[in-house]
């Protein structure tokens, strides 16, 4: 879906550079659906669903397993302050994957994507992977990124994740946090969210949530609430966004 999805992005881009019209196929139909459903309740689709992000929460989770079965316990954190400002990178990966795609250079995105190595693995085309060498080290360099520090790619490299962040924050299902009784220095919303939102009023309404919901679950007053009435941790409620993804995800494969 991720894919797919992108590669729609791409193919608009490489069409308008082309002078070529805009074509409404499969690639295109499965983006527009995607686009509807995150715009009516956010980026579902990134904490739940997304392969990438799967993957990055396994690794992160395993090494963090791994040092401290090794007894070490100082591992390297990025500041806050870098975290903010590697935040933008990802829109700036995005800007040059579809400039390349307007130019008609999109070839070199594909040729070099590790995007397209980690589909070749996964579908064990080994062979495929001759002449791929920049893409393999883009994929250790994730890899490596994922080791170290929690949703690496969503947070500093997805260019689909920038493109999800820029959508319109719609006001359905959106969660508010109300800080009037919380506890003095608490920060357990803070340091359970995995993209390292600073979970302010406002910053709930930022694109770089991924609605994954360790917040509303962790505080201990319960202040962190969906549309402000609802607790926020709602089984049935995620329950039916996760339907919803899913019921869209099998009519998006049949296209």
């Amino acid at each position: 879906i991720y894919n797919s999805s992108f590669t729609a992005v791409k193919s608009t881009f490489t069409s308008i550079g082309a002078g070529k019209p805009l074509e409404m196929n499969s690639f295109v139909v499965q983006l527009l659906l995607l686009l509807i459903y995150t715009l009516l309740f956010g980026r579902f689709f990134c904490g739940w669903a997304c392969a990438f992000g799967a993957i990055n929460d396994w690794i992160y989770h395993l090494f963090r397993v791994i040092f401290r079965k090794a007894g070490i316990k100082k591992i390297p954190e990025l500041p806050d302050r870098a975290i903010s400002i590697l935040q933008w990178l990802k829109y700036l990966v995005l800007a040059g994957i579809l400039t390349l795609c307007f130019l008609g250079r999109g070839t070199l995105v594909s040729s070099n994507s590790p995007w397209t190595v980690f589909s070749l693995i996964r579908s064990g085309n080994l062979s495929s992977l001759s002449g791929m060498q920049i893409g393999l080290i883009f994929l250790g360099l994730l890899i490596l990124g994922m080791v170290f520090h929690e949703r690496f790619f969503c947070q500093f490299l997805c260019p689909m994740g920038a493109v999800f962040s820029m959508l319109p924050n719609m006001p359905f299902l959106r969660l508010v946090r109300r800080s009037e009784t919380c506890p003095p220095r608490c920060g357990a919303c803070r340091k359970a969210c995995p993209v390292n939102l600073l979970i302010e009023e406002n910053s709930l309404k930022s694109g770089e949530c991924i609605r994954c919901g360790r917040c509303s679950c962790i505080c201990p007053k319960g202040n962190i609430a969906t549309c402000g009435l609802l607790k926020g941790d709602e089984l049935w409620l995620d329950g039916i966004k996760a339907i919803v993804l899913l019921a869209l995800i099998v009519v998006l494969q049949k296209m």
